[in-house]
């Protein structure tokens, strides 16, 4: 797992009722305690602690379905400015 994965999760998990060994990319997010409330404030911490913009058109229910949808939202934003 990358660096810049592994402090994904770690802000991830803030926003989630489970600890990293419930965290399985393929495990719904909503199932783990994140709704929209959640999910926006997750995404603000994510931009203030790594430095991207998350773009509004990435706010989707798609994106936001698992961990691992939720990464490939993310993960190309790290190359644009983020610091692990």
């Amino acid at each position: 797992m990358s660096a810049e994965r592994k402090a994904f999760r770690d802000v991830l998990l803030t926003y989630l009722t489970c600890d990293e060994g419930g965290l399985y990319p393929e495990v719904r997010l909503r199932a783990l305690g994140l709704n929209s409330m959640r999910a926006v404030d997750l995404v603000l911490d994510l931009e203030d602690r790594f430095g991207f913009a998350f773009p509004d058109d990435r706010f989707t229910d798609e994106n936001f379905a698992t961990e691992a949808d939720l990464w490939a939202a993310v993960e190309p934003l790290f190359g644009a400015g983020a610091r692990p």
